[in-house]
């Protein structure tokens, strides 16, 4: 049974060659390769030169691992053993075919460093992602607190100067200017907003607070902007408990006005209306939804979440201002306050923001 054994599965991949002092070919089973008896080894591949030099060394043996071998079409991945033999044994090499073996460890290793090459590669992409929005973050502190300082200074002598006796004409550009002004302190604040967002230093402050009067005072801010633009602004509210919650009240006012003022800003003609639904209410925690509803141009997006990336205009307008971060902004305060937002919308029909808060009533 043995025998059975080894002509099936070992004779094929196993050669004996037997050779004389001298490395002429002896004999030959040609498993493997044919090689020619009478022939110089050294004639069947140039590797076997080195074997020339250990011929006379008597009880000898050593094995080459991995060695390529190429003849008459035929090719292999070897081990050779070579055993010079004794007083009474000719010397002789043990060929042994592991071509398979070497191919699946080569692929396997392969796979291995191209693994660990696409890790490192990864890793350096990350790293080099890290110092970019570091770099991104803490230039954009830097940039925005030094611009407040000058601002300020402008709205102040704006302020002044509204108060002295100038023409109609001069009134006007005076207003043109704080408006400028309060556009530019806008923005900056926007960034100063996105870079704490990302750097992870944007902290909630929740005390308790009535959002029925905070909506009253975001009424009176954005009502007459809308009337600017000859624009309908309602609220309703259908909500109980909302005059003593718990929670952010400048943060909430925040993603609201700047719902708001989007809906105003891609709204030509028709109507801004806010929302205020009461969910659910379980173990003092409210599910309040805010829906702030435009009959205005709608967003072109590819996918929802782009309207939501960092300096991405929904508007490709040059004439309508911003940076492209009012969005971004909400959604990341949204989060930071375990809530939702998501959007419906059709291009020249409108857009419905819809924002889902847990706020904790206080009871």
């Amino acid at each position: 049974m043995f025998e059975q054994f080894r002509n099936k599965h070992l004779y094929k991949k196993t050669q004996i060659v037997v050779l004389n002092t001298h490395g002429v070919v002896l004999q030959s089973d040609d498993f493997i390769f044919k090689i020619e008896a009478n022939s110089a080894i050294s004639n069947f591949h140039p590797f076997f030169e080195t074997i020339n030099s250990l011929l006379e060394t008597k009880d000898f043996q050593i094995t080459f691992s991995c060695i390529h071998i190429e003849f008459n079409n035929i090719k292999k991945t070897i081990d050779v053993i070579f055993n010079s033999g004794s007083n009474d044994e000719s010397p002789f090499l043990i060929l042994i075919d592991f071509t398979e073996h070497y191919d699946n460890f080569q692929s396997i290793a392969q796979e291995k460093n191209e693994s660990i090459l696409s890790f490192h590669l990864s890793e350096l992409k990350n790293q080099q992602l890290e110092h970019e929005k570091n770099f991104k973050n803490k230039f954009l502190a830097n940039v925005s607190h030094d611009l407040k300082t000058p601002i300020w200074g402008l709205k102040c002598f704006l302020n002044y100067l509204e108060k002295t006796e100038l023409s109609e004409v001069q009134m006007d550009y005076v207003q043109t200017l704080k408006y400028t002004t309060n556009h530019i302190n806008h923005l900056v604040q926007d960034l100063v907003d996105l870079s704490k967002i990302e750097s992870g230093q944007m902290e909630l402050n929740n005390k308790k607070f009535n959002l029925i009067d905070s909506i009253n005072n975001l009424t009176s801010i954005v009502k007459p902007k809308a009337l600017k633009k000859k624009l309908d602004f309602n609220v309703t509210i259908n909500a109980i408990s909302l005059n003593a919650i718990i929670g952010d009240n400048v943060r909430i006012i925040q993603i609201l006005i700047n719902l708001l003022d989007n809906a105003i800003k891609f709204t030509k003609k028709g109507s801004i209306i806010l929302e205020i639904n009461d969910l659910s209410l379980e173990n003092n925690i409210a599910q309040i939804q805010f829906l702030i509803k435009d009959t205005g141009t709608g967003i072109v997006s590819s996918q929802k979440s782009d309207a939501f990336q960092s300096f991405n205009k929904l508007h490709k307008s040059k004439k309508i201002d911003g940076l492209g971060l009012g969005l971004s902004i909400v959604s990341n305060l949204v989060r930071l306050m375990n809530g939702k937002i998501d959007y419906q919308t059709e291009i020249g029909k409108g857009t419905s923001f819809e924002v889902i808060l847990p706020i904790r009533i206080d009871k």
